[in-house]
C-alpha cells in the first residue's frame, strides 16, 4: 500500500485523468455553476441595500445605511478564516466533497435573514457565516479544475472561473433591472436556490478525490509530514507563500483603491453625470471580462509570470485617467476599458497558485495565496482613505497610491518563480 501511494504522489495522481472530454466538461461545468454564485453572492448587498434600508412601513427592513454597510463588512472579513478552515477540511474529506458542504451552506446561510428580515443580529450573523463559507470556494474550486485538466489549459481555464465575477455583476444587474425593489424575496431566491443545482450537479459529475488526498495524507504520515499549512511553508515554500499573499494584497489594495472611488471621482471632483460615470465604470468591468480570457490564454502560451505586464500597464492607465478632464467623456470610455483589459492580469492565477507549490499542498495552496491578500486590504483600503483626507488632495492621492501599489505587485509578482511547463512533486 505504501509503494502504491508513493507512486501515486510521484506521478501527481491526478483525480480525472482517466475521464473521458465529455465527463471532464460536463464537472468542469458543474464547478462553474458553484463559482458563478459564489461571486453573485457577493454583489448581492448592492441590489437588497435600497429594501434595506427601506422603512418598515414601506415594506423594507428599516436599517441606516451604515448598519447596511456593517453587514457586509463583515461578510468580507468572515471570509479570512474560512479559507483556512475548508482549506484544512479538503485535505480531510477532498475537494469535491468540501465544495459540494459549501455549495450547501451558500444556500443557507443566504437564505438564514429571510426568517426574520427585519433583524439587523440575524443579518449580521447569517452575513459573517455566508462569507466564512464562500471563503472556501477558491480554494476548492481552482485545485479541481488543477486535478482534472493538463497544465497547457489549466491558464484559461482558471481565467474562465475568475471571469465569473463579471459576468454575475452582469447577471445581477439584468435580474434587478428586471425584478426591483418590490421582489427583493424573488431576488434572494436567485442567490439561494442556484448553489444547490451546482451541489447535486457536482456530486453527479466531478471526480472524487478523497481516496487520493487519503493517499497524500498517509503518504506524508510515513515520511514524517503531514498535509498542512506549517509543512507547506517550509524552505523555499515560505518565501514563495508569503510572495503569493503579497502579491494578491497589491492586487485587491490597487484594484479598490482605484475601483471603488472611480465614479465617485467623475461625479464629484469633475462634475460628471452619474448615468455617464456609470457608464464608463460598466465599460471597465467589459474590459476586466476580455482581460481575464487574454491573460489567461497569454499565461498558458508564454508563461505565468507573462501577465505581470497587465500589473505594471494598470497603473500607466491609471495615470492617464487622472489626466482626463470633465469634456473627455471619449477618453474616459476608452481609459477605463483599458483598466479593465489590464487588470484582468489575475485571471490565470487559480492555475499559478496551485502549481507554486507540491501538488500534495494543492488544496491549501491556492485559497490562502489569494484570500491571504485580503488580510493585507482590509487595513490597507481604510489607511489609504485616511492619508487621502488628510492630504487634501481628494481622490487623486488614492490613485497615485493606487498606481504605487500595482507597480509594487509587479515586483513581488518579478521575483516569484516560472511554473509554466514545469513539473511539480
Amino acid at each position: 500500500m505504501q509503494e502504491k501511494n508513493s507512486e501515486a504522489v510521484k506521478n501527481d495522481a491526478i483525480p480525472g485523468k482517466d475521464m473521458t472530454n465529455t465527463r471532464r466538461i460536463l464537472a468542469y461545468l458543474s464547478i462553474i455553476v458553484i463559482y458563478f454564485f459564489y461571486n453573485y453572492n457577493f454583489t448581492l448587498g448592492t441590489f437588497i441595500k435600497p429594501t434595506m434600508i427601506t422603512d418598515v412601513a414601506a415594506g423594507g427592513f428599516g436599517f441606516t445605511l451604515k448598519q447596511s454597510e456593517e453587514i457586509f463588512a463583515v461578510m468580507s472579513f468572515g471570509t479570512i478564516p474560512g479559507t483556512f478552515l475548508f482549506g484544512w477540511i479538503s485535505t480531510r474529506i477532498g475537494k469535491k466533497n468540501t465544495l459540494i458542504t459549501i455549495a450547501l451552506l451558500i444556500a443557507l446561510t443566504t437564505f438564514l435573514p429571510l426568517l426574520v428580515p427585519t433583524s439587523m443580529l440575524l443579518w449580521k450573523a447569517a452575513r459573517f457565516c455566508a462569507g466564512f463559507v464562500l471563503g472556501g470556494v477558491f480554494g476548492c474550486a481552482m485545485p479541481l479544475v488543477a486535478d482534472m485538466f493538463p497544465s497547457k489549459y489549466r491558464g484559461k481555464l482558471a481565467a474562465s472561473l475568475t471571469a465569473m465575477y463579471s459576468l454575475a455583476m452582469m447577471f445581477g444587474g439584468w435580474v434587478y433591472a428586471m425584478l426591483g425593489d418590490a421582489n427583493w424575496k424573488l431576488l434572494m431566491m436567485t442567490a439561494y436556490i442556484p448553489p444547490i443545482v451546482g451541489a447535486v450537479l457536482a456530486f453527479v459529475f466531478v471526480p472524487n478525490d478523497y481516496q487520493y488526498m487519503k493517499s497524500l495524507r498517509e503518504t506524508g504520515k510515513a515520511s514524517g509530514e503531514k498535509i498542512n499549512y506549517l509543512n507547506m511553508y517550509k524552505g523555499k515554500y515560505l518565501w514563495i507563500g508569503l510572495g503569493t499573499i503579497l502579491l494578491s494584497g497589491a492586487n485587491f489594495t490597487a484594484y479598490s483603491a482605484f475601483g471603488n472611488n472611480a465614479t465617485t471621482y467623475l461625479v464629484t471632483g469633475l462634475g460628471v453625470a452619474s448615468a455617464t460615470a456609470g457608464a464608463i465604470y460598466s465599460v471597465q468591468g467589459f474590459g476586466t471580462l476580455i482581460g481575464y480570457f487574454f491573460w489567461g490564454t497569454v499565461a498558458d502560451k508564454k508563461g505565468r509570470k507573462v501577465p505581470m505586464i497587465g500589473m505594471l500597464a494598470s497603473a500607466v492607465f491609471v495615470f492617464l485617467y487622472t489626466r482626463l478632464n470633465a469634456d473627455s467623456t471619449t477618453g474616459f470610455y476608452v481609459v477605463s476599458f483599458l483598466i479593465g483589459l489590464a487588470t484582468g492580469y489575475s485571471g490565470a492565477w487559480g492555475a499559478y497558485y496551485t502549481e507554486l507549490f507540491p501538488s500534495k499542498f494543492r488544496a491549501l495552496s491556492s485559497g490562502l495565496s489569494f484570500n491571504g491578500g485580503r488580510i493585507i486590504s482590509t487595513f490597507a483600503i481604510p489607511a489609504i482613505a485616511g492619508l487621502a483626507t488628510g492630504s487634501g488632495s481628494g481622490m487623486l492621492v488614492i490613485f497615485y497610491i493606487s498606481m504605487a501599489v500595482f507597480v509594487v505587485g509587479s515586483l513581488v509578482w518579478l521575483a516569484l518563480p516560472e511554473t509554466l511547463n514545469k513539473t511539480r512533486t
